[in-house]
């Protein structure tokens, strides 16, 4: 508390930063978000094939740039050259896969392979023709232990912004969010047909993301848990077979 009250201290002080966002917090918890709420408008605009400066806010200072934003069939890096894509939202291959890396800059990429895991869930692993440069960022999976019930994570959605919700349950090879009635109504998004595919994360102490779904279902909510051994174990085969 002494901690925050110095810094908005500072803030008043300086006039430079009335919205502090309260950092890393003993016991491997993360309060990511500013004192008070805002929306995570991820962009201050958007061109997929221009410059696209990030927002200069709690949503803009998590590196996003491994998700691809220009089209509403969302993929997000796992490996520098393969994606992860809601199975029954699969981005076509004549449509071009765009990250913009943290100075904003487009990168364009285009989908050579796909190979559906429906077995395990509903996600779609696909191969780009050309890996990604180093200022694009991949994801790792989330670890079981840090997956506990009432973990706070951040949802993205199609229109580019990121809510916040908590973990619900999981069960099995699922994980399922609620709301969290603690936080302001401005971090909730009722997710709605076209946000499929869309990914959420845990925020760790060090401030980089961790994958943890993507979405299938709306409400709060709902998808493939990532840290199931038996998807990270079918992705992985399915990353040999289409790179063969």
């Amino acid at each position: 508390m002494k901690s925050l009250l110095l810094i908005v201290a500072t803030c008043l002080l300086v006039g430079s930063c009335a919205n502090p966002v309260v950092g890393p917090t003993p016991g491997g918890g993360y309060d990511f978000l500013p004192v008070r709420a805002e929306k995570g408008t991820l962009f201050r605009y958007y061109h997929a094939k221009e410059r696209s400066p990030w927002s200069r806010n709690w949503a803009g200072s998590l590196d996003l740039t491994g998700v691809s934003w220009n089209h509403n069939r969302t993929a997000t890096l796992i490996t520098r050259r393969h994606v992860v894509m809601a199975g029954h939202f699969i981005r076509p291959k004549n449509v071009p896969v765009v990250f913009h890396d943290r100075n904003g800059r487009p990168h364009e990429r285009f989908i050579t392979g796909v190979k559906n895991l429906r077995e395990v869930g509903d996600i779609a692993v696909a191969k780009l023709h050309q890996e990604l440069p180093e200022g694009v960022t991949h994801y790792p999976f989330a670890r079981p232990d840090e997956a506990v019930p009432g973990r706070r994570v951040v949802v993205s959605d199609q229109t580019r912004t990121l809510s916040v919700h908590r973990i619900s349950h999981i069960s099995g090879r699922r994980v399922r969010f609620s709301y969290d009635p603690e936080l302001s109504e401005v971090y909730r998004r009722n997710l709605i047909s076209g946000d499929s595919g869309n990914p959420s994360f845990l925020v760790r102490p060090d401030g980089s993301l961790a994958l943890l779904e993507t979405h299938t279902t709306g409400g709060p909510g709902a998808g493939p848990f990532y840290g199931d051994p038996e998807v990270q174990a079918a992705i992985r085969q399915a990353i040999d077979e289409i790179d063969r």
